[in-house]
Protein backbone atom coordinates (compact mmCIF):
# COMPACT_ATOMS: atom_id res chain seq x y z
CA UNK A 1 0.00 0.00 0.00
CA UNK A 2 2.98 2.57 0.25
CA UNK A 3 4.06 4.73 2.81
CA UNK A 4 0.91 5.34 5.54
CA UNK A 5 1.41 7.59 8.82
CA UNK A 6 -0.06 6.08 11.60
CA UNK A 7 -1.28 9.17 13.45
CA UNK A 8 -4.54 9.07 15.79
CA UNK A 9 -4.42 12.99 15.87
CA UNK A 10 -4.52 13.75 12.24
CA UNK A 11 -6.65 11.13 11.55
CA UNK A 12 -9.85 11.72 13.42
CA UNK A 13 -9.95 15.93 12.79
CA UNK A 14 -8.80 15.40 8.68
CA UNK A 15 -11.81 12.90 8.45
CA UNK A 16 -13.94 15.18 10.38
CA UNK A 17 -13.24 17.78 7.99
CA UNK A 18 -13.29 15.47 4.88
CA UNK A 19 -16.26 13.41 5.61
CA UNK A 20 -18.85 15.88 6.14
CA UNK A 21 -18.29 17.41 2.45
CA UNK A 22 -17.56 13.93 0.87
CA UNK A 23 -20.38 12.65 2.27
CA UNK A 24 -22.39 15.50 2.90
CA UNK A 25 -26.04 13.73 0.87
CA UNK A 26 -25.29 10.79 2.73
CA UNK A 27 -28.87 9.10 4.46
CA UNK A 28 -27.71 8.34 7.88
CA UNK A 29 -30.93 6.29 9.44
CA UNK A 30 -31.85 6.22 13.14
CA UNK A 31 -33.89 3.23 14.11
CA UNK A 32 -35.20 2.25 17.60
CA UNK A 33 -32.71 0.61 20.20
CA UNK A 34 -33.30 -2.73 21.51
CA UNK A 35 -34.21 -3.71 24.90
CA UNK A 36 -31.64 -6.48 25.11
CA UNK A 37 -27.80 -5.30 24.52
CA UNK A 38 -27.24 -7.05 21.23
CA UNK A 39 -24.08 -7.07 19.17
CA UNK A 40 -23.29 -8.78 15.09
CA UNK A 41 -19.95 -8.52 13.97
CA UNK A 42 -20.62 -9.51 10.16
CA UNK A 43 -17.95 -10.33 7.91
CA UNK A 44 -18.16 -9.47 3.90
CA UNK A 45 -16.64 -11.11 1.57
CA UNK A 46 -15.90 -9.82 -1.77
CA UNK A 47 -12.85 -11.01 -3.20
CA UNK A 48 -10.77 -14.27 -2.74
CA UNK A 49 -8.63 -13.40 -0.18
CA UNK A 50 -11.70 -13.27 1.76
CA UNK A 51 -12.98 -16.73 1.40
CA UNK A 52 -9.90 -17.97 1.64
CA UNK A 53 -9.72 -16.77 5.31
CA UNK A 54 -13.15 -17.67 5.97
CA UNK A 55 -12.32 -21.64 7.40
CA UNK A 56 -9.61 -20.18 9.93
CA UNK A 57 -12.81 -17.64 11.11
CA UNK A 58 -14.89 -20.29 11.56
CA UNK A 59 -12.83 -22.52 13.92
CA UNK A 60 -12.29 -19.03 15.78
CA UNK A 61 -16.31 -18.07 16.33
CA UNK A 62 -16.68 -21.55 17.26
CA UNK A 63 -14.33 -21.48 20.04
CA UNK A 64 -15.88 -18.32 21.15
CA UNK A 65 -19.33 -20.13 20.96
CA UNK A 66 -20.69 -17.51 18.60
CA UNK A 67 -22.56 -17.60 15.43
CA UNK A 68 -22.52 -14.73 13.10
CA UNK A 69 -24.02 -13.55 8.89
CA UNK A 70 -21.41 -13.68 6.24
CA UNK A 71 -22.23 -11.35 3.88
CA UNK A 72 -20.99 -13.32 0.18
CA UNK A 73 -21.07 -11.99 -3.06
CA UNK A 74 -22.55 -14.61 -5.47
CA UNK A 75 -19.80 -15.16 -8.03
CA UNK A 76 -17.90 -15.82 -5.38
CA UNK A 77 -20.27 -18.46 -3.36
CA UNK A 78 -20.36 -20.18 -7.16
CA UNK A 79 -16.54 -20.11 -7.30
CA UNK A 80 -15.92 -21.60 -3.34
CA UNK A 81 -18.75 -23.34 -2.79
CA UNK A 82 -17.41 -25.85 -0.40
CA UNK A 83 -16.15 -22.70 2.13
CA UNK A 84 -20.30 -21.84 1.62
CA UNK A 85 -21.00 -25.30 2.62
CA UNK A 86 -18.79 -24.91 5.83
CA UNK A 87 -20.45 -21.65 6.55
CA UNK A 88 -24.13 -23.40 7.01
CA UNK A 89 -23.19 -26.76 8.39
CA UNK A 90 -21.75 -24.51 11.33
CA UNK A 91 -24.78 -22.91 11.88
CA UNK A 92 -23.87 -19.29 10.38
CA UNK A 93 -26.37 -17.02 8.00
CA UNK A 94 -25.19 -16.17 4.68
CA UNK A 95 -26.39 -12.98 3.31
CA UNK A 96 -27.39 -11.73 -0.30
CA UNK A 97 -24.51 -9.25 -1.31
CA UNK A 98 -25.24 -9.09 -4.88
CA UNK A 99 -24.05 -11.74 -7.54
CA UNK A 100 -21.55 -9.99 -9.22
CA UNK A 101 -20.84 -6.67 -6.36
CA UNK A 102 -20.72 -3.91 -9.13
CA UNK A 103 -19.04 -1.11 -8.34
CA UNK A 104 -22.14 1.71 -8.87
CA UNK A 105 -24.92 -0.62 -7.10
CA UNK A 106 -26.97 2.15 -6.30
CA UNK A 107 -26.79 4.05 -9.39
CA UNK A 108 -28.61 1.02 -10.82
CA UNK A 109 -32.08 1.28 -12.76
CA UNK A 110 -34.79 -1.22 -10.83
CA UNK A 111 -34.22 -4.53 -13.39
CA UNK A 112 -30.78 -4.20 -13.01
CA UNK A 113 -31.03 -3.89 -9.43
CA UNK A 114 -33.43 -6.88 -8.72
CA UNK A 115 -31.13 -8.81 -11.40
CA UNK A 116 -28.12 -8.51 -9.11
CA UNK A 117 -30.53 -9.09 -6.23
CA UNK A 118 -32.86 -12.44 -7.35
CA UNK A 119 -29.77 -14.62 -9.46
CA UNK A 120 -28.11 -14.25 -5.41
CA UNK A 121 -30.80 -15.76 -4.20
CA UNK A 122 -32.18 -18.37 -7.25
CA UNK A 123 -28.25 -19.35 -7.27
CA UNK A 124 -28.04 -19.98 -3.01
CA UNK A 125 -31.43 -21.63 -3.49
CA UNK A 126 -30.66 -24.05 -6.86
CA UNK A 127 -27.41 -25.12 -5.32
CA UNK A 128 -27.67 -25.10 -1.84
CA UNK A 129 -31.61 -25.41 -0.61
CA UNK A 130 -31.05 -22.26 0.93
CA UNK A 131 -32.82 -19.02 1.02
CA UNK A 132 -30.56 -15.97 2.47
CA UNK A 133 -33.05 -13.70 4.45
CA UNK A 134 -30.97 -10.67 4.12
CA UNK A 135 -29.65 -8.39 1.99
CA UNK A 136 -26.36 -5.85 1.90
CA UNK A 137 -26.17 -3.56 -0.96
CA UNK A 138 -21.87 -3.42 -2.48
CA UNK A 139 -20.01 -0.71 -0.96
CA UNK A 140 -23.40 0.02 1.04
CA UNK A 141 -25.86 2.32 0.66
CA UNK A 142 -25.64 6.38 0.18
CA UNK A 143 -29.31 7.59 -0.56
CA UNK A 144 -32.60 6.26 -0.10
CA UNK A 145 -33.60 4.21 -3.30
CA UNK A 146 -37.40 3.38 -3.69
CA UNK A 147 -36.72 0.57 -6.12
CA UNK A 148 -34.34 -1.33 -3.65
CA UNK A 149 -36.97 -1.49 -0.73
CA UNK A 150 -39.41 -2.54 -3.14
CA UNK A 151 -37.25 -5.41 -4.26
CA UNK A 152 -36.11 -6.17 -0.73
CA UNK A 153 -40.41 -6.10 0.45
CA UNK A 154 -41.04 -8.44 -2.63
CA UNK A 155 -38.71 -10.72 -1.92
CA UNK A 156 -39.18 -10.91 1.86
CA UNK A 157 -35.35 -9.80 2.80
CA UNK A 158 -34.25 -7.39 5.49
CA UNK A 159 -31.63 -4.66 4.64
CA UNK A 160 -28.41 -3.91 6.22
CA UNK A 161 -26.78 -1.57 4.19
CA UNK A 162 -27.32 1.91 5.68
CA UNK A 163 -24.85 3.57 8.09
CA UNK A 164 -26.68 4.74 11.30
CA UNK A 165 -27.98 3.37 14.43
CA UNK A 166 -30.61 1.01 15.54
CA UNK A 167 -33.55 -0.85 13.61
CA UNK A 168 -36.62 0.31 11.95
CA UNK A 169 -38.99 -0.35 8.93
CA UNK A 170 -38.22 1.59 6.08
CA UNK A 171 -41.07 0.89 3.46
CA UNK A 172 -42.38 -1.83 5.33
CA UNK A 173 -38.91 -3.65 5.11
CA UNK A 174 -36.83 -3.69 8.00
CA UNK A 175 -33.33 -1.75 8.34
CA UNK A 176 -30.91 -2.96 10.53
CA UNK A 177 -28.12 0.01 10.32
CA UNK A 178 -24.68 -0.05 10.38
CA UNK A 179 -23.36 1.74 13.75
CA UNK A 180 -22.04 4.42 13.04
CA UNK A 181 -18.16 5.44 13.75
CA UNK A 182 -18.71 7.48 17.36
CA UNK A 183 -15.73 10.17 15.64
CA UNK A 184 -16.94 9.96 11.92
CA UNK A 185 -20.75 9.91 12.08
CA UNK A 186 -21.00 9.42 7.96
CA UNK A 187 -19.04 6.29 8.00
CA UNK A 188 -19.78 3.02 9.61
CA UNK A 189 -17.82 1.64 12.12
CA UNK A 190 -15.42 -0.57 9.98
CA UNK A 191 -11.67 -1.64 9.74
CA UNK A 192 -11.58 0.12 6.27
CA UNK A 193 -11.59 3.15 7.47
CA UNK A 194 -9.26 2.99 10.28
CA UNK A 195 -6.76 1.08 8.88
CA UNK A 196 -6.98 0.38 4.86
CA UNK A 197 -7.18 4.75 3.67
CA UNK A 198 -4.19 6.22 1.45
CA UNK A 199 -1.60 7.92 3.45
CA UNK A 200 -2.93 8.22 7.00
CA UNK A 201 -4.58 5.18 9.44
CA UNK A 202 -5.29 5.10 13.36
CA UNK A 203 -3.63 2.95 15.65
CA UNK A 204 -4.52 -0.39 16.99
CA UNK A 205 -5.34 1.36 20.60
CA UNK A 206 -7.31 3.85 18.91
CA UNK A 207 -9.75 1.33 17.38
CA UNK A 208 -10.27 -0.26 19.73
CA UNK A 209 -10.87 2.18 22.37
CA UNK A 210 -13.48 3.42 19.91
CA UNK A 211 -14.78 -0.05 20.17
CA UNK A 212 -15.26 0.51 23.75
CA UNK A 213 -17.11 3.34 23.95
CA UNK A 214 -19.79 1.74 21.30
CA UNK A 215 -20.01 -1.08 23.78
CA UNK A 216 -20.02 1.09 26.57
CA UNK A 217 -22.90 3.03 25.24
CA UNK A 218 -24.75 1.35 22.70
CA UNK A 219 -27.49 -1.54 23.45
CA UNK A 220 -27.78 -2.58 19.11
CA UNK A 221 -24.19 -2.75 17.87
CA UNK A 222 -23.89 -3.64 14.14
CA UNK A 223 -20.16 -3.67 12.53
CA UNK A 224 -18.75 -5.74 9.47
CA UNK A 225 -15.10 -6.65 9.39
CA UNK A 226 -13.17 -7.88 6.08
CA UNK A 227 -11.67 -11.61 6.69
CA UNK A 228 -8.84 -10.71 4.51
CA UNK A 229 -7.36 -7.48 6.63
CA UNK A 230 -8.12 -8.55 10.15
CA UNK A 231 -6.18 -11.20 11.95
CA UNK A 232 -7.08 -13.60 15.07
CA UNK A 233 -5.58 -11.70 17.48
CA UNK A 234 -7.09 -8.40 16.09
CA UNK A 235 -10.84 -10.28 16.22
CA UNK A 236 -10.12 -11.79 19.33
CA UNK A 237 -9.16 -8.56 21.20
CA UNK A 238 -12.72 -7.19 20.02
CA UNK A 239 -14.67 -10.09 21.02
CA UNK A 240 -12.12 -9.97 24.56
CA UNK A 241 -13.81 -6.53 25.74
CA UNK A 242 -17.35 -7.38 24.81
CA UNK A 243 -19.30 -7.55 28.89
CA UNK A 244 -21.21 -10.49 29.21
CA UNK A 245 -24.45 -8.50 29.35
CA UNK A 246 -24.17 -8.56 25.80
CA UNK A 247 -25.54 -11.28 23.33
CA UNK A 248 -23.95 -11.97 20.08
CA UNK A 249 -26.78 -12.46 17.18
CA UNK A 250 -26.86 -13.42 13.27
CA UNK A 251 -28.60 -10.19 11.62
CA UNK A 252 -31.75 -12.57 10.76
CA UNK A 253 -32.03 -13.21 14.27
CA UNK A 254 -31.78 -9.28 14.97
CA UNK A 255 -34.50 -8.96 12.13
CA UNK A 256 -36.81 -11.60 12.82
CA UNK A 257 -37.26 -10.21 16.53
CA UNK A 258 -38.07 -6.89 15.58
CA UNK A 259 -40.45 -8.28 13.52
CA UNK A 260 -42.10 -9.86 16.70
CA UNK A 261 -42.13 -7.09 18.88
Amino acid sequence: MGLCITNDFLHKYLLKAILPVVLHDRMIVEGASTEERIICISFDCDVDEDMERIPSLLDLLKNEGIHSSFVVVGNLANKYPIIVEEILEKGHEIVNHSFSHTENFGSLDSSQMEKEIRSFQTFMISNFDYKPEGFRAPHLMRNYSRALFRILKEDGLYDSSYVGHGILKIDDVVEVALTSCPEHHQVCFDYWHHFQLPLLKSSFKKFLNLWELLLSKEHLINVFLDPNFISEVFLKEMIRRVSEDFKFLKLEDIAKGFTRR
